[in-house]
């Protein structure tokens, strides 16, 4: 019965943190460019009760399996593209198709599918929060002039290449890790190196979240319900112990 007790708790651990996830999804509903996040759940490994009567196995010694409880396995990230929503802003980038811009930040490269750049006192493209977007050549910098960038990412300036944005793709998109401020970090360049990007650059327009709401408000309601049950196991249990303790100890 205790089992019974820890079996219930893990569910509702499990249930907490797919309701965080599911919380952040739509906090980030109207963020340009963010992907959603998925709790992938996994039991843990059943055990197998045998009888044991005086030290003897009996013949048919086997009673059958007990189940643990179930445990956050990992966290997949959904890279499914999200709806162009057009802007009509020179700055503003959006990428069809797999890939990534690569943003110089004071930590080093980091990845980001948010094209909503601006420009600072300097003339260059850069994030909102101030870091460079990255060229072939480092920063780009485009002055205060009206500029071009074409699908490939070649940026033009009054007719004049100026540089092309650097764009990756990865083999293991699972790999890579958010880090905040819609960025991406790459842990494992060696085994996950990144591949030629095969996308599509389309300038004034910036890539929406790929959450739906509809979906997303199922999957609370449903893990809420989930959590619920799993609390009305351990208050039953708990009923039952407690009765178990305060009546049969009289006897």
């Amino acid at each position: 019965m205790v089992r019974g007790l820890y079996a219930a708790a893990t569910g509702m651990i499990n249930q907490m943190r797919r309701l965080d996830k599911v919380a952040n999804n739509i906090a980030n509903v109207n963020t340009r460019g963010f992907k959603r996040d998925q709790v992938v759940s996994r039991a843990f490994d059943e055990e197998l009760l045998s009888r044991v009567d005086k030290g003897q196995a009996p013949l048919n010694r086997h009673i059958g399996t007990i189940n643990h409880g179930v445990y956050v396995d990992r966290v997949v990230t959904s890279f499914d593209q999200g709806s162009l929503q057009e802007t009509g802003e020179t700055t503003h980038v959006a990428i069809k198709g797999a890939g990534f811009f690569v943003i110089l930040t004071e930590d080093g490269e980091r990845y980001t599918r948010d094209g909503g750049f601006v420009l600072d006192n300097q003339g260059r493209l850069v994030t909102v929060d101030g870091w460079p977007v990255a060229g072939e050549m480092g920063p780009i910098f485009v002055g205060t002039q009206d500029f071009v960038i074409d699908s490939e990412g070649n940026v033009t300036v009054n007719g004049v290449y100026v540089d092309r944005l650097r764009l990756v793709n990865f083999q293991d998109l699972q790999a890579l890790r958010k880090v905040g401020h819609n960025l991406y970090i790459n842990p494992d360049p060696e085994n996950n190196p990144a591949i030629e990007f095969e996308g599509e650059v389309v300038q004034g327009f910036v890539e929406s979240s790929n959450v739906d709401v509809v979906r997303e408000t199922v999957d609370m309601i449903t893990a809420l319900r989930n959590y619920e049950s799993n609390q009305k196991v351990i208050k039953m249990i708990d009923g039952v112990l407690s009765k178990t303790v305060n009546e049969l100890g009289r006897v």
